[in-house]
């Protein structure tokens, strides 16, 4: 069976915890480590979502370890803008500023999907392959919604 703690799939839980992931992203488990506070059976937490490891989808893995990646990131700010101080010393107004920047890469990178896609189109103006654009587009759409 492969598990998770957040609502909708695999999310930050997942994403910080030090089981191994499944290809879904989920954890598996019977590989489930003991030291991790989410997923072990012994520390009684609600599992929201599943399926099981038969019926795994097989994609999902990497958006689970990049937001990992940006959780890590994340932390790494908030400890060096405490500079040793004990915890709960930050301004709060860093978490607003730093929310603000992710967002903004983010968008970022899904208007530089879109805008390539002249660099996907043939000398005449069409795509080469209308399914691999929609791809594109949907995938941008998925990064940042609001890009037009």
């Amino acid at each position: 069976m492969h598990i998770g703690r957040s609502f909708d799939g695999p999310g930050h839980v997942e994403a910080t915890c030090p089981c191994p992931l499944a290809p879904c992203g989920l954890v598996d488990t019977d590989d489930v480590d003991e030291a991790c506070e989410q997923h072990p059976p012994t520390r009684c937490k609600t599992i929201r979502t599943g399926h099981p490891a038969d019926a795994c989808p097989g994609t999902g893995r990497a958006v689970v370890v990049a937001m990992g990646k940006t959780e890590a990131a994340h932390q790494a700010v908030i400890d060096a803008a405490a500079m040793g101080e004990s915890a709960g010393t930050v301004n709060f107004s860093l978490f607003g500023a730093l929310d603000d920047y992710r967002a903004a890469v983010e968008h970022e990178a899904a208007e530089r999907i879109r805008e390539d896609s002249w660099s996907r189109r043939d000398r005449w103006g069409r795509y080469e392959n209308e399914q691999r654009e929609a791809g594109q587009c949907h995938g941008a759409d998925l990064i940042d919604p609001e890009v037009p």
